[in-house]
């Protein structure tokens, strides 16, 4: 009978041999993950954390990497480096969204005052009742004096 069952199987693609495949409650990592494997992030703010000696106007002072790294951009920045700009203030979300909303409000350009509206609808309804210069015999805009021909 169990050969018969064995026939029935068939290996293949997504379908490894029935010896080889997990045995039921077993992990397929029995160990886990190793305790100080924590990820490239981990890796990467730990080390920005750790300290370094930097001079500092003619006197050593220990501070973080991170730290020194922001000494470094504002530095740059204020000597006028504008991609040390552009970093500093992509760094700071609040400055950069303030600074963004100011130049986007002195490029809004203001809309037609409620004189501007009585303007128009004083000349619209000349022009619908009839009252138009080319009447009093006046040049219009758009049409030629063909009087020369």
């Amino acid at each position: 009978m169990s050969d018969k069952k064995k026939k029935d199987y068939e290996v293949g693609y997504g379908k490894p041999p029935k010896h080889s495949q997990f045995k039921k409650g077993q992990s397929g990592n029995p160990k886990g993950r190793p305790r100080n494997a924590r990820g490239v992030l981990a890796s990467v703010k730990r080390e920005l954390d750790s300290k370094i000696t930097v001079r500092e106007g003619g006197r050593q002072v220990t501070i973080s990497k991170a730290a020194a790294m922001a000494k470094r951009i504002v530095a740059s920045a204020l000597q006028g480096d504008p991609k040390a700009l552009f970093t500093l203030l992509k760094l700071d979300p609040d400055l950069y969204g303030r600074l963004v909303s100011e130049v986007e409000a002195e490029e809004q350009v203001p809309g037609p005052e409620a004189v501007d509206f009585d303007i128009l609808r004083d000349y619209f309804t000349a022009t619908e009742g009839g009252d138009t210069e080319d009447e009093a015999g006046g040049d219009t805009v758009g049409e030629e004096n063909h009087e020369d021909a």
